[in-house]
C-alpha cells in the first residue's frame, strides 16, 4: 500500500471513530411550566475533550416535530461529517417539538415561545453543560421553524449569536385581507385568530422589530436562504425581509439556491448554515 493510500485510510478511520463518537438520543422530555406539559427534544452531542459546547437550536417546520432533523434531513451525519472535516467546532444541536405553533404564545396551541425561551433553553443547558451564553448559542429552521427562529432571535437580540433560516415562511406586515392567501391561512391552524385576523398577525409578526433589532447594541448574525423554486411563492417575503435588513443597515447573508420546499434542499443547504455558525463562533472566539 502506498503511502498516499495509508494516510487517506486512516482519515477515513478516523472521521469513523468521530462519528461514532456522537450521540444522538431522540424524544427526550422536560416539563414545561409555560405549556403546563411535557416537552419533548432531540439532543446531538458531539464527543468533546473539555469545556461546554456550544449550542443550536434546530427548529421543524409544520406538521413535524423533534424527529424531523434526523429522520428526514440527516442532520447527525452532517454534522459529523463537517466536525471530523474541522469545518466547524463540535456543537451540540437541540431540536424541540413545538407543534404546529409557529413559536409563538397562541390559545390555540400552548405558550411556545415562553417554553422555549423560560423552560427549554434554561433547562437543557444546565442538563446537559451545553450553550450558557448568547455567544455560544444560535437558533436555526426551516418553514415554520424558519419564522419561528428570526422571530426569536429578532425580539430577543442578546439571547442568540447567529440566527438561520431555511425556507422561512416570511411575510411582511398586511395591510389587507387580500395580501395573504386562503392556503396559508390554513397553514397558520389559528394561531393568529380563527377566523384569522390580520391585527393579530401583525402583532406577532417581526418586521416591526427591525428597528430596534437595528439599534440593538448586540445582535445574532443572520443567514436567510430560500429555493428559487419554492412552491409557496416564499422567495418574495425572503427577498422583502432582506430588503428591509438591507435599509436599516443590518448585515444579513442571504442566498436563493436552486430547488423546492423540499427536504432535499433543507438537506444542502443547512450544511451552509452550520458552516455560517462555526464561522460566527471563531470570530467571537477571537
Amino acid at each position: 500500500m502506498t503511502l498516499r493510500a495509508l494516510l487517506a485510510a486512516g482519515a477515513v478511520y478516523l472521521s469513523l471513530i468521530a462519528a461514532a463518537a456522537a450521540d444522538l438520543q431522540e424524544s427526550l422530555s422536560l416539563k414545561s411550566p409555560a405549556l403546563g406539559r411535557e416537552m419533548k427534544y432531540s439532543l446531538y452531542l458531539p464527543e468533546q475533550s473539555s469545556g461546554s459546547l456550544p449550542a443550536l437550536y434546530l427548529l421543524h417546520g409544520l406538521g413535524g416535530n423533534e424527529r424531523d432533523w434526523q429522520t428526514l434531513g440527516k442532520i447527525r451525519q452532517t454534522a459529523d461529517r463537517l466536525i471530523a472535516e474541522k469545518a466547524i467546532p463540535p456543537i451540540a444541536i437541540v431540536m424541540p417539538d413545538a407543534g404546529d405553533s409557529w413559536y409563538v404564545n397562541s390559545p390555540v396551541h400552548g405558550a411556545y415561545e415562553d417554553a422555549i425561551l423560560k423552560d427549554l433553553i434554561p433547562a437543557v443547558e444546565a442538563r446537559h453543560g451545553i450553550g450558557g451564553t448568547a455567544a455560544d448559542r444560535a437558533v436555526a429552521g426551516l418553514s415554520m421553524g424558519g419564522y419561528g427562529a428570526l422571530r426569536l432571535a429578532f425580539r430577543n437580540p442578546g439571547t442568540f449569536a447567529m440566527t438561520g433560516a431555511l425556507s422561512a415562511a416570511i411575510f411582511p406586515d398586511l395591510a389587507r385581507r387580500e395580501d395573504v392567501t386562503e392556503q396559508q391561512i390554513g397553514f397558520f391552524k389559528g394561531v393568529f385568530g380563527s377566523p384569522f385576523d390580520i391585527a393579530a398577525f401583525n402583532r406577532e409578526n417581526f418586521f416591526a422589530d427591525i428597528p430596534s433589532l437595528a439599534a440593538a447594541k448586540t445582535r445574532p448574525a443572520i443567514f436567510v436562504t430560500v429555493g428559487d423554486d419554492d412552491g409557496f411563492g416564499l422567495y418574495e417575503g425572503n427577498v422583502a425581509l432582506y430588503l428591509a435588513l438591507k435599509r436599516a443597515g443590518v448585515p444579513v447573508e442571504f442566498r436563493m439556491t436552486d430547488g423546492n420546499h423540499t427536504w432535499r434542499l433543507w438537506r444542502e443547504e443547512i450544511e451552509e448554515v452550520l458552516r455560517y455558525y462555526g464561522e460566527v463562533l471563531r470570530a467571537r472566539a477571537g
